[in-house]
């Protein structure tokens, strides 16, 4: 049975183990020890708890700033009591142990806004797993001026968002940033004088003033459908989650034709490569040269503490893994652990950007369906800034560890 006593609007109040003695709540140990999985994730920062069983335990692990860390597992006497628990405040069927369920649940925790929780389970050999997702706008912020843009970068895309028409694409591999990026676009072009229409899978965030929409495939409700109907709504700006096959691209493209500004997501390891991707899509290049204005490749990388970091020498040993010799590194910093970033050296994340601006020159080369490699290097002498260069500026500016750079960019 789910949590059929919950409102539409539940939002179950989230105390600390000290605020409930305070107000003098008591309750039993399941009931805290969820309450305290959640309220720690939470306040360290976590973007996601994961809860998987074995043969003698739960494992409980939190994700910060894109790394998972072991936390105290749970007793194996107490694993499935956790997880009904959790199902009947998401609204699951604590019954229902066979196929996978999705929830949702608003908590507030004291002294901040409401954070939503998505709930997901998933049956195992062992028993369910269950990955909670922490959806907490106040720490994923939204203005495109603090995601970590250089600032020559950041003046070209306020100039490519505010062109009444054309298509505009974000890449990089799943968990790079895609989605927090066109995001904090739409918020910069939120007015009331636009009429701004997003399709995602799921919806992350609401935003107050666009409407958002959610696909639902088993209803028939897919990207391409939705964006036909999109298309009639009168429509100034259309946000589509991703690009997955030749004909939402057909579509996003002929509204950019249209007299449309399309935002979208495509899955690729650089700029360069988006366009290379639509062509085997079966997309023509020339449709490509009159909609495209823009493709923005981001990776998302852990930022140094600024309490503990430490300036060290730049060793010979990191330099030949850059597989560079033109950067002229002489110190670098690297991380401590203090009490402000939880002994992990590292605190927050930031963005590492790559712009390519489609110009005549490009166009020629797309034309020709011309090797990723030759649309990168015209692009670098047209002066494109690639990731790896963002990076090492962001390591220069003691932003970033050489060492995250590595790990993210180069391998």
């Amino acid at each position: 049975m789910g949590a059929q006593g919950f409102k539409k609007d539940f939002i179950y109040d989230l105390l600390s183990k000290e605020e409930k003695i305070k107000r003098g709540i008591t309750d039993d140990t399941i009931v805290s020890l969820v309450d305290a999985i959640l309220y720690s994730a939470i306040n360290i920062g976590a973007s996601d708890i994961h809860l998987e069983q074995n043969n003698n335990k739960m494992r409980v692990r939190y994700r910060v700033d894109g790394m998972l860390y072991d936390q105290n597992s749970i007793d194996f006497d107490n694993r499935l009591a956790v997880l009904s628990r959790l199902k009947i405040l998401s609204s699951l069927d604590i019954s229902e142990k066979r196929i996978p369920q999705d929830g949702k649940l608003r908590v507030k925790v004291s002294g901040s806004e409401p954070v939503d929780l998505r709930f997901s389970t998933f049956p195992s050999i062992y028993g369910e797993k269950m990955v909670i997702r922490i959806l907490d706008r106040e720490k994923n912020c939204l203005e495109l001026e603090s995601l970590g843009f250089n600032p020559k970068v950041l003046d070209e895309i306020n100039g490519i968002i505010r062109r009444p028409h054309g298509f505009f694409l974000v890449t990089g591999p799943t968990g790079s940033g895609k989605t927090t990026t066109l995001y904090a676009i739409l918020s910069k072009l939120n007015e009331a004088s636009r009429n701004i229409v997003t399709m995602e899978d799921p919806v992350e965030y609401d935003l107050s003033g666009i409407t958002q929409s959610q696909i639902n495939p088993k209803a028939g409700f897919t990207f391409q459908k939705g964006l036909r109907s999109i298309l009639r709504q009168d429509p100034d700006i259309v946000m589509v989650g991703e690009i997955r096959d030749r004909q939402t691209a057909q579509i996003a493209i002929e509204a950019a034709l249209t007299g449309h500004l399309v935002l979208s997501t495509l899955h690729t390891n650089d700029s360069a490569s988006a366009i290379t991707r639509l062509i085997d899509m079966g997309v023509e290049p020339f449709l490509i040269n009159a909609s495209v204005c823009a493709i923005l490749a981001q990776r998302l990388v852990r930022k140094l503490c600024k309490h503990c970091k430490e300036e060290v020498e730049f060793g010979q040993a990191e330099q030949l893994k850059l597989k560079e010799k033109t950067f002229p590194i002489k110190k670098v910093f690297k991380p401590n652990g203090c009490d402000n970033c939880f002994n992990l050296g590292h605190k927050g994340r930031t963005g590492v950007f790559e712009l390519l601006t489609i110009n005549d020159g490009i166009r020629d080369l797309i034309s020709k369906k011309a090797s990723t490699s030759q649309i990168c290097n015209h692009a670098i002498k047209d002066g494109m800034i690639v990731l790896l260069k963002d990076a090492i500026d962001k390591v220069k500016n003691g932003i970033v560890s050489i060492e995250e750079v590595l790990r993210i960019i180069c391998d």
